[in-house]
């Protein structure tokens, strides 16, 4: 069954989900369609009361899109090295018990 990966985190709504990729696409990675899959996803947030990645526009590397998300939302995104800005969104939401 063909699914797109804007469907796949459509589905995941009104959850928390973090995107990540590493700077280059390589063809094991896309960074550029992971980013749209998650923007592409946000109106289903938005309709279900949470935030979308709140830009359109494909991020620089190492800008990460969590400050909107922490406040009341769910998709965050980082192009690599992402580790410190997962920590930061993961400990937002198991620390408040989201």
């Amino acid at each position: 069954m063909p699914v797109d990966s804007h469907e796949l985190v459509a589905m995941y709504a009104p959850r928390p989900v973090f995107i990540s990729a590493g700077e280059k696409s390589d063809g094991w990675q896309d960074a550029r369609g992971m980013f749209m899959g998650g923007m592409s996803s946000g109106h289903v947030y938005r309709l279900l009361g949470k935030k979308d990645l709140g830009t359109t526009v494909f991020p620089p590397i190492e800008t990460a899109l969590i400050d909107g998300s922490l406040l009341s939302g769910s998709i965050a995104a980082r192009i690599h090295p992402f580790l410190a800005q997962f920590l930061t969104f993961s400990d937002h939401y198991l620390a408040v018990g989201k």
